[in-house]
């Protein structure tokens, strides 16, 4: 899919996975803080957050901190060794965040084609190549840039996802439900 993105758009996409919310689900559990993985083959079969960022990097990956201060994202990213932190993030409307020595990226948390584009990483000295273009954001020869998502843009994404689940998949809607709440009862 990002190769072929990448051919679609004409600049390099580089294929990854938010993990955060596969363990939970697997487990069953309120647990669900993300983590990026960039250029995987495959998603780590593994629960624990210091096994998954060595099992990406061993496996010439790129492990990414998303959104550090939202409820769902990891604080002490620095500690946890994750190679970057996203510094700047498409749907959060938050001061950029520092790396605490490690690399600043720019995320966009999209789920949509139509939300790209708003914010992105600049990575320098690079010859274009996947494996050159994650270890320069390991050396931290990058920069987040961009801005937040215009809120009509997220807003017609949200419309599109209540339209599918009313219309098209309204009993995983209602055991969506069911799920949240047993989380309180």
């Amino acid at each position: 899919m990002a190769a072929k993105l990448s051919r679609e758009l004409g600049f390099l996409i580089i294929g990854g996975v938010e993990g955060g919310d596969l363990v939970r689900r697997k487990r069953h559990s309120d647990d669900h803080r993300h983590w990026i993985g960039l250029n995987l083959d495959e998603l780590p079969d593994l629960e624990e957050i210091e096994e998954i960022t060595e099992n990406v990097r061993d496996n010439g990956g790129l492990t990414i901190a998303p959104h550090p201060n939202a409820r769902n994202g990891f604080r002490d990213y620095d500690r946890l060794r994750f190679d970057a932190v996203e510094s700047v993030n498409g749907t959060r409307r938050e001061q950029p965040i520092v790396g605490k020595g490690i690399a600043t990226v720019g995320g966009t948390d999209t789920h949509a084609k139509y939300m790209l584009g708003h914010t992105w990483t600049d990575v320098y000295d690079s010859d274009g190549s996947v494996e050159n273009i994650l270890e320069n954001v390991r050396k931290r020869n990058c920069v987040a840039r961009g801005s937040p998502i215009p809120v009509w843009v997220i807003a017609r994404f949200y419309f599109a996802v209540a339209e599918r689940y009313l219309l098209h998949e309204p009993c995983e809607l209602v055991q969506s439900w069911g799920r949240q709440l047993r989380k309180f009862c």
